[in-house]
């Protein structure tokens, strides 16, 4: 293993959590370098399930030292219930195995309100992050640094008070409880403030001393903000660009592995072309438990898009790719992909047999059905990329290697 990205190649909800897990017990250090805490990576470790929101999947591993780069932004308050829902999960998350970037931008309060009355018709997770970036890129924004040298709460004060106004004259819709939410920074400031520092010169010590440096990516290449179905998307970077700003380190990626899905998920609103609003997409989200990690919502369910997929991978270079929920697919009498678009944008599928072997937990390529392996085999000669990596079921070794993962 040397330096490793970890990127979805769908609307997220891929499976990263556990290909992190994986990863994170040879990695060294963790980067996160976007997004906030609206990720909800899964992790299963035996009988054990971590739900994992803004703290990187390596944390559960415990050899890696963790990275919250400045590319992300950060809820104190969120943090705080985090680490203390971790501590009750029998893992002691400490300074010297988290380091936040003083760069990275504070999400407040006031932010999720913000998405809470604008963002409905994105259907974001209404924690904030969009507003925050919002005044990242516009210079009015917070970043951690004012955590430390005392600044943050007045920032605060005088941002509530100017969006009290507008809650009241254009918003229509009531406000925060403004003493409430300074108490409640008040505490997760003091709480947080040891865990901030510069990540920048911790990710080029570690570099410099040839470590294994594993990057973690949050939602998927399709909500990019640049790349994805805007303006249905997230805001800030998940492909492999967004590593570099986000991480603020320049590295050679040894392995880019992107995340497939077998199938195809979205949440929220936006086009989705193979989207199934019938008796076969509700079976695939049963099979798939396809609810969200964070806000339980129910995710649209659909055929494997490939030609997406395809994009993804020209965007981030994948060289390894690692197709997730196989299991999920038995006992469908007909699957279909879709490798194109004809002359009004609707998808061209391609039709395989199904397979009604249940194969939840198989960890050997010829366990598979000979229709199962077949449906891979086209996912790979399609993409002109090794599918490595099949994850048969959601512990963390319910896998199939077809190439060394590292």
């Amino acid at each position: 293993m040397a330096n490793y990205i970890i990127l979805g190649a769908q609307w997220g909800d891929e499976g990263k959590g556990k290909i992190v897990d994986l990863l994170a017990s040879r990695a060294d250090l963790v980067v996160r370098f976007q997004g906030g805490a609206n990720a909800g990576h899964t992790v299963i470790v035996g009988d054990k399930k971590f739900v994992l929101h803004l703290i990187p999947g390596g944390i559960v591993s415990g050899k890696a030292v963790n990275v919250i780069g400045n590319g992300c932004v950060v809820d104190p308050i969120t943090f705080k219930q985090e680490i203390e829902y971790l501590k009750k999960q029998g893992i002691d998350v400490t300074p010297d195995k988290l380091m936040i970037s003083f760069q990275a931008h504070v999400v407040t309060p006031v932010h999720k309100y913000l998405d809470r009355v604008l963002n409905k018709k994105i259907g974001t997770t209404g924690r904030g992050i969009g507003p925050a970036y919002t005044d990242k890129i516009q210079r009015t924004g917070v970043r951690l640094e004012a955590i430390v040298n005392g600044t943050f709460l007045e920032h605060f004060k005088q941002q509530a008070k100017l969006y009290e106004q507008y809650a009241q004259n254009l918003y229509k819709e009531p406000f925060l409880n403004i003493e409430q939410a300074v108490e409640e920074l008040k505490e997760a400031e003091t709480y947080i403030r040891p865990f901030i520092g510069d990540t920048v010169e911790l990710i080029h010590s570690y570099l410099n001393k040839k470590a294994n440096i594993l990057y973690e990516g949050a939602q998927g290449a399709m909500l990019d903000v640049d790349h994805g179905t805007y303006p249905f998307v997230t805001s800030s970077s998940t492909t492999i660009g967004g590593a570099f700003t986000g991480g603020g380190v320049f590295l050679e990626f040894d392995k880019r592995i992107g995340l497939v899905k077998a199938y195809a998920t979205r949440v929220g609103e936006g086009p989705f072309p193979t989207e199934l609003n019938d008796e076969t997409g509700e079976k695939l989200r049963e099979k798939g438990h396809e609810f969200g990690a964070t806000t339980g919502r129910p995710r649209r369910c659909g055929w494997l898009d490939l030609k997406l997929v395809k994009r993804a991978q020209i965007i981030n270079g994948f060289n390894y790719i690692t197709l997730s929920k196989l299991s999920c697919l038995s006992g469908f009498e007909t699957i279909k992909v879709a490798v194109d678009y004809d002359s009004a944008g609707q998808p061209v599928y391609r039709s395989f047999p199904g397979w009604e072997q249940k194969i939840e937990g198989v960890t050997e390529w010829q366990d598979l059905p000979q229709n199962a392996r077949e449906y891979v085999r086209f996912i790979e000669d399609y993409l002109q990329t090794p599918i490595g990596l099949v994850s048969t079921g959601p512990d963390r070794n319910h896998v199939i290697y077809r190439q060394p993962l590292w």
